[in-house]
């Protein structure tokens, strides 16, 4: 065998050599690019669930301090009814069976229970 032959026959044994690899390599970098492409799926289902449960615990945080103004408001109109009674009727003693009161009353156990309701669902959702 001449030297050009052998040249020959090594140069077309490196490229067989060099096809098999780059098949490999290729084979290898589509796994890779699968894998990558399901953790990329994984993580983005996981950081949407994470948000949402955020938003979710944002809403209910809101709606806490809406109830508590809205307690707020109703302790005030209590006080101005009692006021009023004390004041400007010349009342004497007022009793929780009284119609205004009574109503004023259970309209702040309603908001209480509704804030309690929430906080409640709030500790269960923080970790």
């Amino acid at each position: 065998m001449t030297f050009g032959e052998r040249m020959r026959e090594l140069l077309e044994q490196g490229a067989v050599v060099s096809k098999e690899f780059a098949a490999k390599a290729g084979e290898k970098a589509q796994d890779w690019g699968s894998r990558g492409l399901e953790a990329s799926k994984e993580f983005a289902a996981k950081a949407g669930a994470k948000a949402q449960e955020l938003g979710e615990i944002g809403v209910l945080k809101v709606e806490i301090k809406q109830f508590e103004g809205q307690a707020k408001k109703l302790i005030g109109r209590l006080g101005a009814e009692l006021y009023s009674r004390f004041t400007e009727k010349d009342t004497q003693s007022v009793s929780r069976d009284d119609a205004a009161v009574g109503a004023i009353l259970s309209e702040i156990a309603a908001v209480k229970e509704a804030i309690e309701k929430r906080e409640d669902e709030l500790r269960k959702r923080k970790p």
